[in-house]
């Protein structure tokens, strides 16, 4: 059987998304919830070829938490749709099981409090003998990061999940911890197909279930992931260059970076230079504000 991962991906529709049997959203469909954002991004769901398409709500996803009567009328014009919340399908005799709940931030929808009674009574819901678990947030410490920041991922939920131990769990929310992460029992994958700026620029992972492994695709670089990772060697490389070895490493960054820009290379040494001079400008400024660089004022006495 062969799966297909997205989420989080917030009204975009310009999408190439792969064939496959299953094809899974793990929330986040929407950017505000509205009903007509909604009902978009049901038909633009429900127009691909999938044999199967399941879904569950995100933080973004208001409509199903605040009118869920009316998020039921526009799912029932889509009867090709499976939406989970709380709620498992069994597909060719495996089992999928949804939840949307992630721990409390800036009071979205479906958020409960961190490490609270009631994320351990939504996880507990989640049953044995799951296979595929589809969560919108990331279990705590598993691709859950911003920047190599601090893990925002559930606690309670990593509990739960070390006790399903499900084939697969597949979830967003961390549009940064976009990968794959392998355990010895579980495959984690956080689809999220925005980047942190909201922008489409993850592609959608791909999960062949064979007999005796499970293989996927799609978390290799992108093109411009791999130009980005090539400016950022030609940077260290000329940053740690001596002073006569720099310009020539300098000038294959700025074709580098004129390649991902689509401007010409005079043109952004020209910005660069002049944002370098305003900033240089603005640091001596704050220098010279400061007391002790003050002239003291003179008086004459008489």
């Amino acid at each position: 059987m062969r799966l297909v991962f997205i989420s989080d991906t917030h009204t975009h529709r310009d999408l190439a998304i792969p064939e496959g049997d299953v094809l899974v959203h793990a929330g986040d469909a929407t950017s505000t919830g509205t009903a007509g954002e909604v009902e978009q991004f049901l038909q633009w769901f429900d127009a691909q070829p999938h044999r199967r398409r399941l879904f569950i709500a995100g933080n973004h996803d208001w409509l199903f938490q605040r009118d869920p009567d009316l998020a039921a009328l526009l799912l029932a014009r889509h009867p090709g749709i499976t939406y989970l919340q709380d709620a498992g399908v069994a597909i060719d005799g495996l089992r999928f099981y949804g939840s949307p709940w992630q721990p409390e931030f800036c009071q979205w929808a479906f958020n409960l409090p961190r490490r609270g009674r009631a994320l351990r009574e939504a996880w507990a819901r989640i049953p044995e003998g799951t296979d595929v678990l589809i969560t919108h947030g990331p279990p705590h410490g598993v691709l859950d990061q911003v920047r190599g920041g601090s893990h925002l991922g559930c606690e309670e939920l990593a509990a739960r999940v070390a006790a399903v131990r499900p084939r697969i769990h597949v979830f967003g929310h961390i549009h940064d911890g976009f990968g794959v992460l392998r355990s010895q029992a579980t495959v984690f994958i956080n689809a999220s197909t925005c980047d942190e700026a909201y922008r489409p620029n993850h592609r959608p992972v791909v999960v062949d279930l064979l007999p005796d492994r499970i293989e996927f695709s799609g978390t290799e670089p992108t093109p411009r992931q791999r130009g980005l990772d090539a400016l950022r060697a030609l940077l260290a490389q000329a940053q740690a260059a001596p002073a006569g070895e720099r310009s020539g490493l300098v000038v294959a960054a700025l074709e580098a970076m004129e390649d991902l820009r689509g401007l010409p290379a005079s043109t952004l040494a020209e910005q660069y230079l002049v944002r370098g001079l305003r900033a240089d400008a603005a640091r001596l400024g704050r220098q010279e504000a400061k007391p002790g660089r003050r002239p003291v004022p003179f008086q004459d006495g008489d």
